[in-house]
C-alpha cells in the first residue's frame, strides 16, 4: 500500500498541476473559505462515512426487519445455593456458562425484570409442554437436561423441577410444605407427576414464614413467584434452562396456559380440625384433625415428600371415590387474564 501512494506522489511531482478544470476551480475556491467553516464541514463528512461504515457491518436481518431484540440475565447454576448435592444440580453447574435466550418482539417484556409483579403470569417464559401419555409418563427434571427441541418438552418435567425446588426453599425458609391435590394423586396413583396437567400443588401450614426472603431466593434459582388470588410460581427467563425451554412461538404467557405451581394454605382451626384452601369436600373446606397430622410421606419420582396424615381420605374429598382412576381428558381452553383460581379436577 506504501508503494502505491509513493509511486502516486511521484507522479504528482513530475506533472505540472494544470490550472484548469472542476478540480482546480473547486480547491481554488475552499482558500477562499476561512478554516474555521471547513472543520464543521469535514466533521460531519466524517461522521457520516463511518455510518456508513457501520450500517454495512450489521447483518443485512437486522436492519430490513427492525426488529427488537433482547436477552435476559440469565443466573449461573454455579452462583446458586441448592439445598441438595442431587445430580441434577452437578450437572446443571457443569453446563456454565448457560446459553441465553434471544427474545423478539413482545417477548422483550420478559427483559424488563422490574416489571414482574404487574405482569403475573405473562412475566412466565413461554413454553411448549407435551402432556400426552405414554411419552410424558414419570416425567423427571432430569428430562430437561437433554432437550431435543421445544416440541418434546413434558409439563410433568418442568412441573418436577419446579415442585422439587419450591418446596426445599419453603422448608430451608422455616415453613412446613405438603404435597396436595393433583401432586398428591399422581403420587398415590404411581409414584410420580400427573403427566396431563399444568400445575403441582403445594400446601403450607398456617402463614407463609419469611415471605419476601421466599420470592428473593426463587428469584435468584431462575423462578418468578406471584400473587394472584393465591402464590404461585413458574419458570422465570432468567432460568438456566430458560434457553432449552423457550418456545419463541408461543405468545406472551396467558393465565395457567405454562407449568406452574400452586401454593395453598393449611390452618389449624383446633385440634379436631383443618382448614384446606380450596379444598371443596363432604365438610367444604375443612377436615377431620387427625386425617391431617402427625403427618405421613409419599415418594414421587424416588424423593419422599411431607403430606397429610391420611392421604387416601384426602383425595377422596377432594376428587370422589373414584380418584385412582383417571377421568378422559377433554382440550384445554386456554383461560383469559382475569385473576381466578384455577380448577382443581387433575383427575
Amino acid at each position: 500500500m506504501e508503494t502505491k501512494c509513493g509511486d502516486v506522489e511521484q507522479v504528482l511531482k513530475q506533472t505540472p498541476l494544470r490550472r484548469s478544470g472542476l478540480l482546480f476551480r473547486i480547491l481554488h475556491g475552499l482558500k477562499e473559505i476561512p478554516i474555521i467553516v471547513l472543520v464543521p464541514i469535514g466533521l460531519v463528512v466524517f461522521g457520516l462515512v463511518m455510518e456508513a461504515h457501520i450500517i454495512a457491518c450489521i447483518p443485512e436481518r437486522y436492519i430490513l426487519s427492525e426488529d427488537i431484540v433482547c436477552l435476559p440475565r440469565v443466573v449461573r447454576a454455579g452462583s446458586i445455593e441448592y439445598h441438595s448435592g442431587h445430580r441434577f444440580y452437578s450437572i446443571l453447574r457443569e453446563m456454565d456458562p448457560p446459553a441465553v435466550p434471544t427474545f423478539h418482539g413482545e417477548h422483550t417484556k420478559l427483559c424488563q425484570d422490574k416489571l414482574r409483579y404487574s405482569m403475573k403470569y405473562s412475566y412466565c417464559l413461554p413454553i411448549s409442554g407435551r402432556k400426552d401419555t405414554p411419552f410424558c409418563i414419570a416425567g423427571d427434571r432430569t428430562d430437561l437436561l437433554n432437550v431435543r427441541s421445544p416440541k418434546s418438552i413434558c409439563y410433568a418435567s418442568v412441573l418436577h423441577m419446579l415442585m422439587v425446588d419450591i418446596y426445599e426453599e419453603l422448608k430451608a425458609t422455616g415453613n412446613t410444605p405438603l404435597i396436595t391435590f393433583g401432586s398428591l394423586l399422581g403420587a398415590v396413583r404411581n409414584g410420580s407427576m400427573i403427566p396431563f396437567t399444568e400445575d403441582a400443588d403445594i400446601g403450607f401450614v398456617g402463614r407463609l414464614k419469611f415471605k419476601d426472603e421466599v420470592v428473593e431466593a426463587l428469584r435468584q434459582k431462575g423462578y418468578h413467584m406471584f400473587f394472584m388470588k393465591i402464590w404461585r410460581v413458574c419458570v422465570a427467563p432468567t432460568h438456566p434452562l430458560a434457553a432449552r425451554l423457550y418456545d419463541p412461538n408461543k405468545p406472551l404467557t396467558r393465565n395457567f396456559a405454562v407449568p406452574y405451581v400452586d401454593l395453598y394454605r393449611m390452618k389449624k382451626v383446633n385440634d379436631s380440625l383443618w382448614d384446606i384452601q380450596e379444598l371443596v369436600g363432604s365438610n367444604g373446606r375443612f377436615l377431620p384433625g387427625d386425617k391431617v397430622e402427625p403427618l405421613s410421606q409419599v415418594t414421587i419420582n424416588g424423593m419422599p415428600f411431607d403430606t397429610v396424615h391420611d392421604p387416601k381420605f384426602f383425595l377422596a374429598e377432594a376428587y370422589g371415590p373414584n380418584y385412582m382412576t383417571p377421568k378422559p381428558r377433554r382440550p384445554a381452553l386456554v383461560k383469559p387474564n382475569v385473576p381466578v383460581v384455577a380448577n382443581k379436577d387433575t383427575t
